[in-house]
């Protein structure tokens, strides 16, 4: 009896997954709940099980190609007329194998412990299974440093090196990513390189020009006098030496836009293009743009408005290891309802932030610099930094944003008001 398996809607609107990698080939057997390929989602890198058991006879695309929600991905022929049901939506686990794709449950998959699936079952990113293999370097026998057991770029490299293998071409085309152009190209054939939009990059162009041209952004710039900020954090970074790495700016920056957030709901807010409607949100949740060799990721922080200082820090620390390293479930990476993008950790003084429907705002901080500035109408240098605050034209007017901003400027450069409640 031939039996199909969909792939499931696993919700937060994805449409199509794309197909990154098979752990399975025609022919083989395999078990119930056997992971059988990796997939990549407009959010994350997900291993897909499947409940069927029996002999694989129909694969639904090679790696690269796109399947949408419902369409077969795998079909096994099984003497088992009494097999259970297909997969409900939210099977697929996480590269670690720990969580299924909705963050939801903790997920456990069996698989036949052969010498051949067991190295498939490695845990790996697609992107360093493919320096892996550009570098001959084979995964079961590399010695795992990662997050969970993981294989990372950087144990691949020594393993490469230990072999003889290193090369420097190579590393630098795994450096750029999979997504993006290798800079050797023209030295080894002289040729162009057409390189189709794939995955999360893929996405992010569709996201971008839904919203550039659907919403009308609006945008307050502000000078920011950081010298209190800059005290505050440092007061901070000896206050809790242990956590002196994680204290960056950035959990000021979100603890202050929650703050802010809470004093202007509107701004909390997501807008339903087709239902010509808005939805005011009762908790904050703040994504943090996170920069990734494959693209922008946004990791969420829930409730930040009621976490400490100290509490962010550790919080964004970790899931900002996890968006760069393509191990975030899904639940951490939607459900935002604002983001938050340190446009200075790039070393850029000012940006314009684009919104990420169907959020109505995003704040983007940029550098912190020396400059000369006048107080009381002498010169004097303080350490400045350019707030870029945008909205959405359609529920946002000037008063409304400029408020909103504001308020973010008071606190920023009034840091202590951060401690307010949390005493």
């Amino acid at each position: 009896m031939r039996r199909d398996f969909e792939v499931p809607d696993i919700g937060e609107g994805i449409a199509e997954v794309e197909i990154i990698e098979w752990h399975v080939s025609l022919g083989d057997v395999i078990e119930p709940d056997q992971i059988v390929a990796t997939i990549q989602t407009d959010k994350a890198v997900v291993e897909m099980p499947t409940p069927l058991g029996g002999t694989v006879v129909h694969l639904g695309g090679g790696p690269g190609e796109l399947l949408g929600v419902g369409s077969v991905l795998i079909s096994v022929e099984t003497t088992d007329e009494t097999s259970g049901p297909l997969a409900p939506a939210g099977t697929a686990t996480s590269p670690d194998g720990a969580a299924d794709v909705s963050g939801k449950t903790r997920v456990e998959t069996v698989s036949p412990r052969d010498e051949r699936t067991a190295a498939r079952r490695v845990k790996a990113a697609p992107s360093v299974r493919r320096l892996a293999a550009e570098h001959g370097v084979e995964l079961a026998a590399v010695r795992a440093t990662g997050p969970g057991g993981r294989v990372s770029r950087e144990d691949v490299m020594e393993a490469a090196a230990e072999g003889g293998l290193r090369g420097v071409g190579a590393w630098e085309r795994a450096r750029v990513g999979p997504d993006w152009p290798r800079t050797d190209i023209a030295e080894e054939s002289g040729a162009d390189e057409h390189v189709p939009l794939r995955g999360l990059r893929r996405q992010i162009a569709k996201t971008m020009v839904e919203s550039w041209r659907n919403v009308p952004h609006i945008i307050d710039y502000r000078d920011v006098d950081a010298s209190q900020l800059v005290e505050a954090r440092q007061a901070l970074r000896e206050a809790w030496p242990n956590h002196a790495n994680a204290l960056t700016y950035v959990p000021l920056f979100v603890r202050a836009t929650a703050l802010a957030l809470r004093r202007h709901p509107l701004m909390n807010a997501s807008f339903d293009q087709e239902a010509s409607e808005y939805v005011l949100h009762r908790r904050i949740h703040i994504g943090i743009a996170t920069a990734t060799s494959d693209g922008l990721l946004v990791p969420v922080v829930r409730d930040a408005d009621r976490r400490s200082i100290l509490e962010l820090a550790v919080e964004l620390a970790q899931l900002v290891e996890l968006a760069r390293t393509r191990t975030a479930t899904l639940d951490q990476l939607t459900g935002g309802t604002y983001t938050v993008n340190n446009l200075g950790s790039l070393g850029t003084s000012m940006g314009t932030p684009i919104i990420r429907p169907p959020e109505v705002g995003i704040a983007g901080f940029g550098r912190i610099s020396d400059r000369v500035v006048a107080r009381g109408g002498v010169p004097v240098v303080r350490p400045i930094m350019t707030l870029s605050s945008v909205g959405d034209h359609r529920l946002h007017d000037g008063d409304t944003l400029g408020s909103f901003t504001s308020t973010l400027v008071r606190l920023l450069e009034h840091p202590y008001a951060l401690f307010a409640d949390l005493a």
